[in-house]
């Protein structure tokens, strides 16, 4: 029987300019980070609808922070200076591997798993005000 590594590539290899740019998506942490740092990508993900049109008219720096968060060997600085072709060969190969089942599912669970979009997961109980019993 087939295990979760023989079915699911954890990576993917994007050639860019005769080198290859190796994909393996955007970790949650990085999600997270990048949705409390880019309002228009926090917005458009509170929507929830993943919109490819949207995303490729956000700033180039939402752009550059997703391929370095889904590249392991591309950094922001050097996102930014790929050229859009590449850039968007690069976007579409980090959502295959980020999102192999597509937005839809992906962003239902990453949501369901981080909470409200925006706030914290969901309230702790409040601590008790009982006192304490006195050792005297």
């Amino acid at each position: 029987m087939p295990g979760l590594l023989d079915i699911a590539p954890l990576t993917e290899n994007v050639p860019v300019r005769g080198a290859q740019a190796i994909v393996g998506g955007v970790p949650v942490k990085a999600i997270a980070v990048m949705l409390a740092r880019f309002p228009d990508l926090r917005k458009m993900w509170a929507s929830g609808k993943w919109d490819v049109e949207q995303l490729l008219g956000m700033s180039d720096e939402v752009i550059a922070a997703l391929i370095a968060a889904g590249c392991t060997n591309i950094d922001e600085k050097n996102a930014g200076n790929l050229a859009l072709d590449e850039k968007a060969e690069l976007l579409a190969a980090i959502m295959r591997v980020t999102m192999p089942r597509g937005p839809g599912p992906f962003m239902a669970a990453l949501t369901a798993l981080m909470g409200t979009v925006g706030g914290a997961a969901s309230p702790t109980a409040p601590a008790s005000k009982s006192r304490k019993p006195s050792r005297s």
